[in-house]
């Protein structure tokens, strides 16, 4: 799969890269715009959260390790429950 942005013209037309076939199935996400985004309260919110505790974590020393399979596959199952809810 891979993934394409595209902008939606006056005409309601999409413009889609030239080696997608006619009669090729695609999909559609509205993305916020970035001003949107910026202005998110909550989503300013959790960055700014995010960003503590990184700084937390290497102002104590830190040290990173690779996660295991299994913590990949809890993270995995855990973001997939959270945008369900959302």
């Amino acid at each position: 799969m891979t993934t394409w942005t595209a902008t939606v013209e006056a005409n309601h037309t999409v413009k889609v890269p030239a080696d997608l076939s006619v009669g090729e199935r695609v999909l559609i996400i509205k993305l916020p715009s970035l001003a949107e985004l910026l202005t998110d309260p909550e989503r300013r919110k959790r960055f700014a959260a995010t960003r503590a505790a990184i700084s937390k974590a290497i102002n104590g020393g830190f040290s990173p390790s690779a996660p295991s399979n299994e913590e990949i596959v809890a993270l995995v199952k855990r973001a997939r429950q959270a945008s369900t809810e959302s």
